[in-house]
């Protein structure tokens, strides 16, 4: 949501690092990106790539904002140290968020492109929350240390969404955003 919202209110283009997971695992089988993985995992596996892509972005001088989960914060924020130009980052996550209420919240947002989650069960899921919820908590841990923006949009979505967009907006004129 935060990426259309970023692209409608703002003009600025996004990719889902989902897309290239994908694309990873269902055309380049030798790399083993496999998309029921460990996010982490796969952000290592994926950094190689992604990296190239975000320098591109960057030469091209274009806004530009790619999400997923498939990112470590502290990665993110050696990159951000060693290019010279803007780019800002924040990540997204409801590390304390009851996960039945969690569940009743992206009911409500069903449709493309996030409705692929509710193909799979009720059960799963919930599954999938308590997975996410865990690797928030993580990834907050991590923003902590590296000092980038963590949101919760577990407590008030909306509101998280707004906070979001103000941090990767900011001051700047050009932004790179990562989520």
């Amino acid at each position: 949501m935060l990426a259309e919202r970023m692209r409608s209110r703002h003009g600025i283009p996004w990719f889902t690092l989902d897309a290239l997971k994908m694309g990873l695992h269902l055309g380049a089988p030798s790399l083993e990106v496999l998309p029921a993985a460990d996010d982490l995992v796969t952000a290592d596996q994926m950094w190689p790539i992604i990296e190239p892509i975000l320098d591109h972005a960057i030469f091209d001088g274009r806004d530009y904002l790619v999400e997923g989960v498939n990112l470590r914060p502290r990665i993110v924020a050696r990159f951000i140290q060693e290019t010279d130009e803007p780019v800002r980052a924040c990540f997204l996550g409801y590390p304390e968020a009851s996960i039945e209420q969690k569940a009743l919240d992206v009911a409500h947002h069903i449709g493309p492109p996030t409705d692929w989650l509710h193909r799979t069960g009720s059960d799963n899921v919930h599954r999938y929350l308590e997975v996410s919820r865990l690797l928030s908590r993580k990834l907050r841990d991590e923003c902590a240390c590296v000092g980038i923006p963590f949101v919760d949009t577990g407590t008030d979505f909306h509101a998280g969404i707004a906070a979001a967009e103000h941090a990767l907006l900011g001051p700047l004129e050009q932004t790179l955003g990562l989520l």
